[in-house]
């Protein structure tokens, strides 16, 4: 795996449709998602670490950052 998977990747990644993934990355649900240019590009060692922490099941708590 890249260290920064496209959207394509992701949607596979995540068995989720490009307009879940897209909107996901522009309300910033999706950790380690960075915009270059006019493309959007996800880390995968976030995204995956995201994913072993419960994915979007676990919300942040109070005065934690999110990523």
């Amino acid at each position: 795996m890249p260290e920064y998977m496209t959207i394509p990747e992701v949607c596979e990644f995540l068995r989720l449709g490009e307009r879940n993934v897209y909107e996901m990355c522009r309300s910033g649900k999706l950790p380690g998602a960075v915009k270059v240019g006019n493309q959007w590009r996800v880390h995968h060692e976030k995204l995956q670490a995201w994913l072993d922490q419960g994915g979007a099941a676990r919300r942040p708590q109070r005065g934690e950052k999110r990523e």
